[in-house]
C-alpha cells in the first residue's frame, strides 16, 4: 500500500505518459496480478476468520503470549482486500470474525495490545471494512482496486462508483441491530480513546489515523445505540479526557500550520505569475516576480520544489481543520457530551482553541488572503469562523437555560478570560465580523455577545487577582504552575497541586511530576479544606483592594 501511495504521488508530479511511471506500473501490475488472485484472497480471508475465531477463544493471559505479527496478519489482510479488491468480499461470509476481535483488542487500551500502531491497524480495519466509502474521508482518496483498476477506469473500461462499495451485510454488523447492539458500548469509548492515543503514533501517521476516527465517530453518530454510547462516555472522564485533548491539540496545531503555509503559497504563486498583483500598492509582492524571472535554473527548482511540498500539506491541513472542527461542533450539540467539554482538565483547552482560530480567521488580514483557486485548498475562512463561532454561542446558550447553569456559564467565560489567546475586544469583534458575513443565526450572535461581556467581566475579576500569587502563603500555590491552587489534591509523594495542572499532566505522562514514580489519577486525594482556606484568602484580599481603591478615590479626585 506504500508502494502505491508514493506511485501515485510520482505520477501527480511527472505525468502519466513519463516512461518511469509505465515501468513502475508494469513491476505493479505484475505483483497484482498474482498477489490479488481471486483464490489467493479467498484462502486470504477464510485464515483471518480462522485466526480471529481463536483468538477470540483465548482467554486474557494466554492472548497477551500471541506475537503481535499474527494480529498484524489479520487486520492487513481485510484491510487490503476491502481497500484494493472489495468486490471480493461479496462472495463470502459478513467480517464478523474481524470486528468482534478489533473490537476486544481496542476496548482493552493498551492492556492487550501494547504497541500504539497495531491499535491503528485494526482501527484502519474497521473504518476500510465497515462503514460505507460514501461514509470515508476522501482527503486520501485514490481509485480502488489497485494499479490495475486505476488504468482501467484511464481508458474508461470501468468506473469507481458504488459497485465497489464496501459490501452492505459488512456496514450492517456495525450500524443495524441486533448486531451493533452488543458492539455500541464498548466500541465508542474506544474510538474515541484512540484519538487521543494517536499522538503515539509519530508525524506522519497521526493525520491519516485522526482522519479515520472522525469518519468513524460521524458514521456511528447516525445511529441510535452508538450516539447513547456516546452520551455514555462523558461519565467515563478519562476516556474522554483523553479523547478531546487529542481533539483540540489537534485542531491547534492544524490552524496554526495553515496560517503559516497560506502566505507563502502566494508568494510563490505571485512568483510564477498565476496570481497577480498591483506593483504601485504591493511592491513587495511584485518584488517577489523580478526575483524568480531573474534567478537561475537551480533557484527556481529549489522554489518550486518548496512549492510542491507546501501545495500538497496545505490543502490535507485545511481540510482535516475544518474536519476536527466539524467533529467539535457535532459532539457539542449534546446536551450529555457538551458538558464533558466544560471538565476542568478541558475547560482552558477549549478556550484556548476557540479563542486561537477566532484570533486567526477574524478580521481583513485573514478573511481577504488572496491565493489563486482556494477551492483547491478547501480555504473557506468564512466557513471555518462560522463553525467556531457555533460552538461558542452553543455553549453560551446551554448553560445559560440548564438549571443550576450559570456556575458553568461562569466557568467557561472565566476560562476564555483566564486564556493567553484572550483579547478583551476578540469576541466582540467576532460577533461583528459573523453579522457581517451573515453566516450566524442572529440570535446566536447575540448569545456570542452576552458571552464576550461575561468573559470581559471575568477578565477584570483576574486583573483585580493580579499578583496575588506573589504574596500568597507557599501552600497556596500550584509548585508546577506558581498559579493559585482552586482544587488542590495531594499526591502519594506528599506534594500538593491543583487537580487541573496534575490531571493534564496525566494526559501526557503516567508519573508524579517530582519524583518520576508511577501515577494513576485515581491515587490523587482531594483536599477541600485547604481549597476552602484558599478562596476564603483570595476574597480577602479581593475586598482589601477593593478598600484600598476606595480610599484612594477621594485622594485622587482632590489631587
Amino acid at each position: 500500500q506504500d508502494e502505491q501511495d508514493q506511485l501515485h504521488h510520482f505520477m501527480r508530479r511527472v505525468g502519466l505518459d513519463d516512461e518511469r511511471v509505465h515501468l513502475a506500473a508494469a513491476m505493479g501490475l505484475a505483483t497484482e496480478t498474482t498477489v490479488f488472485d481471486s483464490d489467493t484472497l479467498h484462502d486470504a480471508l477464510r485464515f483471518s476468520a480462522w485466526t480471529s475465531r481463536w483468538l477470540l477463544a483465548l482467554a486474557e493471559d494466554e492472548f497477551k503470549k500471541v506475537p503481535e505479527h499474527i494480529l498484524e496478519d489479520v487486520a492487513l489482510i481485510v484491510t487490503l482486500i476491502c481497500r484494493f479488491r472489495p468486490e471480493v468480499l461479496r462472495g463470502v461470509e459478513p467480517l464478523a470474525p474481524y470486528l468482534q476481535l478489533a473490537i476486544r483488542c481496542l476496548s482493552q487500551r493498551e492492556k492487550l495490545v501494547r504497541s500504539p500502531h497495531l491499535r491503528d491497524k485494526l482501527l484502519q480495519g474497521i473504518y476500510e471494512c465497515f462503514i460505507p466509502i460514501a461514509s470515508q474521508s476522501d482527503v486520501f482518496a485514490r481509485p480502488r482496486g489497485g494499479l490495475i483498476r486505476l488504468f482501467l477506469m484511464r481508458g474508461g473500461a470501468v468506473k469507481d462508483d458504488a459497485t465497489y462499495a464496501s459490501a452492505e451485510k459488512n456496514v450492517s454488523l456495525l450500524l443495524d441491530p441486533p448486531a451493533c447492539i452488543q458492539n455500541a458500548n464498548l466500541l465508542a469509548p474506544a474510538i474515541l480513546w484512540m484519538f487521543g492515543d494517536a499522538e503515539h503514533l509519530g508525524f506522519y501517521d497521526v493525520t491519516p489515523a485522526r482522519l479515520r476516527i472522525a469518519a468513524l465517530i460521524r458514521q456511528l453518530w447516525t445511529s441510535s445505540f452508538h450516539k447513547v454510547a456516546f452520551r455514555n462516555i462523558a461519565t467515563d472522564e478519562e476516556a474522554f479526557v483523553t479523547f478531546a485533548n487529542g481533539l483540540l491539540n489537534e485542531t491547534n496545531r492544524l490552524v496554526a500550520d495553515a496560517i503559516e503555509k497560506l502566505p507563502q503559497i502566494r508568494d510563490h504563486q505571485v512568483r510564477t505569475g498565476i496570481l497577480s498583483v498591483n506593483p504601485t500598492t504591493e511592491p513587495e509582492l511584485a518584488a517577489l516576480r523580478d526575483e524568480y524571472q531573474n534567478a537561475d535554473q537551480a533557484r527556481r527548482e529549489e522554489l518550486d520544489q518548496r512549492f510542491d511540498d507546501l501545495d500538497r500539506h496545505l490543502g490535507l491541513d485545511l481540510r482535516l481543520c475544518t474536519e476536527t472542527l466539524g467533529l467539535v461542533e457535532l459532539l457539542t450539540t449534546d446536551e450529555t457530551v457538551s458538558g464533558a467539554f466544560i471538565l476542568p482538565q478541558l475547560r482552558s483547552r477549549l478556550a484556548a482553541m476557540l479563542l486561537s482560530v477566532m484570533r486567526s480567521f477574524t478580521g481583513r488580514r485573514s478573511l481577504n488572503i488572496k491565493i489563486h483557486n482556494p477551492q483547491k485548498y478547501g480555504f473557506d475562512p468564512r466557513d471555518i469562523l462560522t463553525r467556531v463561532g457555533r460552538v461558542a454561542t452553543q455553549f453560551a446558550k446551554r448553560f445559560s437555560q440548564l438549571e443550576g447553569g450559570k456556575g458553568a456559564s461562569s466557568q467557561f467565560a472565566l476560562a476564555l478570560a483566564d486564556s493567553g489567546y484572550f483579547d478583551p475586544h476578540l469576541l466582540t469583534k467576532t460577533a461583528q465580523t459573523l453579522r457581517k458575513i451573515n453566516t450566524l443565526d442572529p440570535k446566536d450572535i447575540d448569545a456570542l455577545d452576552t458571552l464576550a461581556k461575561n468573559a470581559n467581566d471575568a477578565y477584570q475579576t483576574l486583573q483585580s487577582e493580579a499578583g496575588l500569587e506573589e504574596i500568597a502563603p507557599d501552600n497556596y500555590v500550584d509548585p508546577l504552575t506558581c498559579a493559585l491552587m482552586t482544587n488542590p489534591v495531594k499526591l502519594p509523594s506528599g506534594y500538593i497541586c491543583d487537580s487541573a495542572t496534575i490531571k493534564q499532566h496525566l494526559l501526557n505522562e503516567r508519573s508524579d511530576p517530582f519524583t518520576r514514580q508511577a501515577l494513576e489519577e485515581t491515587h490523587l486525594i482531594p483536599l477541600p479544606q485547604l481549597g476552602q482556606e484558599i478562596q476564603a484568602w483570595i476574597q480577602e484580599q479581593r475586598e482589601n483592594r477593593r478598600q484600598q481603591r476606595l480610599d484612594l478615590a477621594p485622594t485622587q479626585e482632590s489631587s
